[in-house]
């Protein structure tokens, strides 16, 4: 099934393509000054390494919205990496150096040989390697990270994959005894699974994450292979990544989901006051995620934590400007692991919202508004927090004429290439934000329209979109419901599109990714 020189990570089928923003260096300085803590100067020059960059999808966006700066992305898989480097090569991101290198080399000539960097990123392969190989990863940091730099690491976090765990095991059991390829080897498992479930030899209780296995394989199954065949497939707890990591002289500095930094918002005040009376910040952090329950964790982490006044932060963020990334609510509310929902101050909140859908605007403007109450409580931090928290709002750059021709070749490269998958979408490079957006398959098709100088018609552009789910042998879905009869299907998916027309092409047009 496996290939022998993956050192037991999935080699014979390639991953996903995906463009995942919480690695974009703005991102991170900003989920680190939002706690507090004092980002390397990233508005020059500097430098940015991708580890386990796969497809090389958010390497690729992310050197095009910063062509100031120079990225190194490293792959083990040379297929990922002949994909990747084409791409950049046909883009023409001179900046950009994509390298097949293993983990296990970083240690030796090929690690010494690239430069100090003072953003290094890793997305989900932590808890997916052999421990020599995390190892492998911490020396490399403690070697070529500059002080002051930032390290992004997402892994699979404990608890709440402890009940996945026997599931993963018989799944990957089951794929050993096949000769075929993983993705294959999954269905083949998947099929055995069901009938182990149904003669009552695997319980009840793993019917949810088995249904949500199941889903995962439906839409992506390349995904599902590496999810859950790695031989070292192992969800850790978030102190025993905090004290890995220390071995590099990092400390945590926040989680890049900016929500999740507001305790208030993911912990009852009875919770948080019992976490504080505890010492030690790496299990007050571990034992947040038993109250929530979160099955991914994105930590972000600096080498020298130089801590900001809350004076100092303030008004660092005041200086900055916002842009809507997508239509806004009517009202805002965001939803705590208890089931409640929480919705800032709506007096304060609305005249911002209206006053970012005419543009751009900085952050000690709106919070001076003739329209926003004299002496409301609403400080940068948490505008900033909600609005981007929430993903409504992103911090704005004006682009220069570098960054926007960069992101044009690479916008223009994804145009030529084959059809959006229908399950990912695909990802645009935004220079007004130093970061991307990812777009749904219906999304990218009016988007596709705009750029080719169309009219959109909504009637039109839901026909095709119709037409393509038929052809994947499915149905549209829109806000979340499948529809299977024609003409709710295509009432819905027009109505869908009349919105997007109306509401989203005004900010795309302000971010300016179409005309």
């Amino acid at each position: 099934m496996m290939q022998g020189w993956g050192s037991g990570y999935v080699t014979d089928v390639e991953y996903t393509d995906g463009f995942y923003s919480a690695q974009a260096p703005a991102h991170l300085a900003l989920a680190a000054t939002l706690n507090g803590l004092e980002p390397p100067a990233l508005d020059e020059s500097f430098t940015y390494c991708e580890l386990g960059c796969g497809r090389g999808q958010t390497s690729l966006v992310l050197a095009a919205v910063n062509p100031q700066a120079q990225f190194h992305a490293i792959d083990f898989h040379p297929a990922h990496i002949a994909v990747a480097a084409d791409r950049a090569r046909r883009a023409r991101l001179g900046n950009l150096s994509f390298h097949e290198c293993g983990f296990h080399e970083l240690g030796g000539p090929r690690g010494a040989a690239f430069p100090m960097f003072d953003v290094v990123t890793l997305h989900g392969v932590w808890s997916w390697i052999a421990p020599e190989l995390q190892r492998a990863i911490v020396e490399f940091l403690n070697a070529r990270l500059k002080p002051g730099g930032l390290v992004y690491v997402s892994y699979n976090a404990l608890p709440a994959w402890n009940s996945v765990a026997p599931l993963q095991r018989v799944i990957k059991e089951l794929t050993r005894l096949s000769a075929e390829r993983s993705d294959r080897a999954v269905v083949r498992a998947l099929e055995q699974v069901a009938r182990l479930r149904a003669a009552k030899i695997l319980p009840e209780k793993l019917d949810g994450d088995l249904q949500r296995i199941k889903d995962n394989a439906d839409k992506m199954l390349a995904y599902v292979a590496h999810e859950y065949l790695n031989e070292h497939w192992q969800p850790v707890y978030h102190a025993d990544v905090v004290r890995a990591f220390a071995e590099a002289k990092l400390t945590y500095a926040a989680a890049a989901n900016i929500i999740q930094n507001f305790y208030n918002l993911v912990v009852t005040e009875e919770q948080h006051a019992l976490l504080l009376e505890l010492p030690s910040p790496e299990l007050r952090e571990t034992l947040r995620d038993f109250c929530t329950d979160h099955r991914f964790r994105e930590d972000v982490f600096v080498r020298g934590a130089r801590r900001m006044s809350e004076a100092q932060r303030a008004q660092r963020l005041a200086r900055q400007s916002l842009t809507l990334l997508r239509p806004a609510p009517d009202v805002i509310e965001i939803a705590r692991p208890d089931g409640s929902k929480w919705r800032p101050d709506v007096s304060v909140y609305q005249p911002i919202v209206a006053a970012l859908k005419a543009g751009p605007r900085e952050i000690r403007e709106l919070l001076t508004m003739e329209t926003v109450p004299e002496h409301h409580l609403v400080g940068p931090v948490e505008l900033v927090g909600v609005l981007a928290g929430t993903g409504l709002a992103g911090l704005y750059k004006q682009p220069t004429a570098e960054e926007r021709a960069a992101s044009e070749r690479l916008n223009a490269l994804l145009d030529s290439e084959d059809e959006i998958s229908l399950v990912r979408g695909a990802a645009v490079a935004v220079p007004a934000v130093r970061s991307g957006l990812t777009l749904s398959p219906a999304h990218y098709a009016l988007y596709a329209d705009l750029r080719r100088g169309l009219t959109p018609d909504a009637e039109a552009l839901a026909d095709r979109f119709i037409q393509r789910c038929r052809e994947a042998g499915g149905h549209p879905v829109v806000d979340g419901k499948s529809y299977d009869d024609e003409g709710e299907a295509r009432a819905a998916v027009v109505r869908d599109y009349e919105m997007k027309i109306e509401q989203l092409v005004p900010v795309w047009r302000m971010l300016g990714i179409v005309t």
